[in-house]
């Protein structure tokens, strides 16, 4: 009678553990948030053409703490009829709205929201525009595409991210009736789009520890800017970063955005922080929070996972100079021979993570 009680007491123990095994892997999983609602402008990864209309001089000179919002009208194609769309655009930025710095600062636009109705834009209200900084520099024009390669990569690690899309501006200065500048910017994904897109919130809330977050969401995190060469975040200060949340009783998700100082990138102007000790940005450091080496080699497996379509991301993309490509995948080869290595590993990640409270 006793090893049948103790036969169904080994039995109801295997259950309950595999239980929690399921629960713990559920809880895992659910980490990252998927899609649910895509506005049109997001929908699709094909380059967009537009035209801005406006005082564009004006814009691109008021780049001081106190600068105005200037009419402008944003044009596109749309089955074959041209859509116009009033916006209010500004400068933004803090690094790149210097004029010491960059000669044609990052912008924001800002619809009427009845106008966007129906239209490409519908469902946007505010939108930041990444420009290329430096106008008439070729190279300059490969940092904004690598830029936004670095967002679809990201997007490729997790769908909790910011969506880009790529678009090839005409800037038509109203003043003086001339196009003063053809390039490639970056759309990037309002703050409310994304809250609606992942059903999260945004959690304003800075001086919480990396460690705080979202603990397998935050292990992919910091093993991506690492990939990327990427120093220039930080959770706690909410710099390049932004946390959202689906429950205010929960951990919630660091998502990052601005990539440009990044070692895959490798831009002219961008300069490794003193404190790391490094002569180039494209000395890699790890900035992630210590964590046991077995859930590493989890993380690492999982970056294995994603390598080809990172690969192919890159290698297909056909706007991206084939030098470029060469060195950016050479670059993401350093990555994967390290995370391959058990030495490299400690040396890397082991010895140089973040240590918790």
């Amino acid at each position: 009678m006793k090893s049948r009680k103790k036969w169904f007491d080994d039995r109801l123990l295997i259950l309950i553990i595999s239980m929690i095994g399921v629960f713990y892997s559920n809880s895992i999983s659910a980490q990252d948030l998927t899609k649910s609602k895509t506005v049109s402008l997001f929908s699709t990864n094909e380059v967009l053409h537009l035209t801005i209309r406006g005082d564009i001089k004006g814009v691109l000179k008021d780049v001081s703490d106190d600068r105005e919002e200037h009419p402008a009208v944003v044009e596109y194609v749309q089955n074959e009829d041209t859509i116009r769309l009033n916006v209010k655009m500004q400068a933004r930025g803090n690094f790149r709205r210097s004029s010491e710095n960059c000669n044609f600062p990052p912008l924001s636009l800002d619809f009427k929201k009845k106008e966007t109705e129906k239209t490409l834009f519908e469902g946007i209200n505010k939108i930041k525009l990444v420009t290329h900084c430096i106008s008439g520099s070729k190279q300059f024009q490969q940092y904004v595409i690598e830029e936004y390669l670095v967002y679809r990569t990201y997007n490729i690690i997790t769908d909790t991210s910011y969506h880009a899309r790529l678009a090839w501006i005409t800037y038509y200065d109203t003043i003086s009736e001339k196009v003063v500048q053809e390039s490639y910017s970056i759309l990037i994904e309002p703050d409310k789009v994304l809250e609606e897109r992942l059903g999260i919130i945004e959690f304003e809330k800075k001086y919480v520890m990396q460690e705080k977050t979202r603990y397998d969401h935050a292990a992919k995190l910091s093993v991506f800017q690492y990939m990327i060469g990427n120093t220039d975040w930080a959770v706690t200060t909410l710099h390049n970063i932004k946390l959202f949340t689906a429950d205010t009783t929960q951990p919630a998700y660091a998502i990052p955005y601005d990539f440009d100082w990044s070692g895959i990138i490798n831009a002219m102007y961008a300069k490794p922080l003193p404190r790391f000790g490094t002569s180039s940005v494209t000395e890699r450091i790890f900035r992630g929070f210590c964590r046991p080496l077995d859930e590493f080699k989890t993380t690492f497996e999982f970056y294995n996972s994603k390598k080809a379509e990172i690969y192919s991301l890159y290698q297909d993309f056909d706007l991206l100079k084939e030098s470029e490509k060469k060195r950016i995948i050479q670059y993401l080869d350093d990555f994967y021979k390290i995370i391959g290595n058990d030495r490299l590993i400690k040396v890397e990640f082991l010895d140089a993570c973040i240590k918790g409270n």
